[in-house]
């Protein structure tokens, strides 16, 4: 990612934290982990979703972009209109023009929780030259920052869309993108979370290797900063699944 001037300083847990104490500001109860079966068991508390998180994170207005769901023939399901006349209202007609047949969202178990999707993106090139077509947004231009997804059905297992008596929404954000962004880091492993757990690697091996340097590829001839991360990934990735609250399985 180019640096930019208009990036600030924010913890991982600090992006985290803000994300939930929004939805908090606005009624919303903070759950714990769920199992895999993603808030199933939750979806009959009806909360308000009237309100529109724009000011959070002091993200720009006009380096946001979004995708909307297109239609799905296979599903018959039409492109999702309110969607694309929101995204429209808020972030601009020219900026919210990138058609998305993604509809599925679930786990892989016999019964899944379907529904469209909304993707949010962040420009971060230097120029902030805008998109003209969904191939930029797999070209580094275009970072996955946020989702909402808007369960409507449960997928039977023969496939049949079985509706929902209410309809829910999901939302998440791509935390460790999100952070990058924030940080002005080039790597998720410049992030406060890995930064940290790298340093301790180096200072408990008693300086056994060199320090990590963040070479990656080719550049990273002697791989020591390729196990640097290696380790750093899974201690991050135990340390989350061994959390309190955390329900595996």
């Amino acid at each position: 990612m180019a640096t930019l001037s208009w990036w600030m300083e924010w913890s991982v847990e600090n992006v985290r934290e803000a994300f939930f104490s929004y939805f908090g500001e606005n009624q919303h109860v903070r759950l714990p982990s769920p199992s895999d079966v993603l808030f199933k068991a939750t979806f009959s508390l009806p909360i308000d979703g009237s309100f529109f998180n724009m000011q959070k994170y002091k993200l720009p207005q006009s380096r946001i972009y979004a995708s909307y769901f297109s239609g799905d023939m296979s599903s018959c399901l039409s492109s999702v209109d309110e969607s694309r006349n929101t995204l429209q209202k808020y972030i601009g007609a020219e900026k919210s023009c990138l058609p998305c047949p993604r509809l599925i969202f679930g786990c892989p178990v016999k019964l899944v929780l379907v529904g469209h999707v909304l993707v949010f993106f962040l420009d971060c090139s230097d120029n902030n030259d805008g998109v003209d077509s969904v191939r930029n947004i797999t070209d580094g231009k275009l970072v996955d920052i946020c989702r909402l997804v808007f369960v409507e059905f449960d997928r039977q297992a023969d496939g049949v869309l079985e509706p929902f008596q209410a309809k829910h929404v999901l939302t998440g954000i791509n935390l460790e993108c999100l952070a990058a962004i924030l940080q002005k880091k080039e790597s998720h492993y410049d992030l406060d979370v890995y930064a940290y757990v790298i340093r301790q690697v180096y200072w408990r091996t008693c300086k056994g290797f060199k320090d990590y340097t963040g070479k990656v590829g080719a550049a990273d001839t002697d791989g020591v900063d390729t196990a640097y991360r290696l380790v750093a990934d899974h201690m991050r990735m135990i340390a989350v699944t061994n959390a309190p609250g955390s329900q595996l399985g």
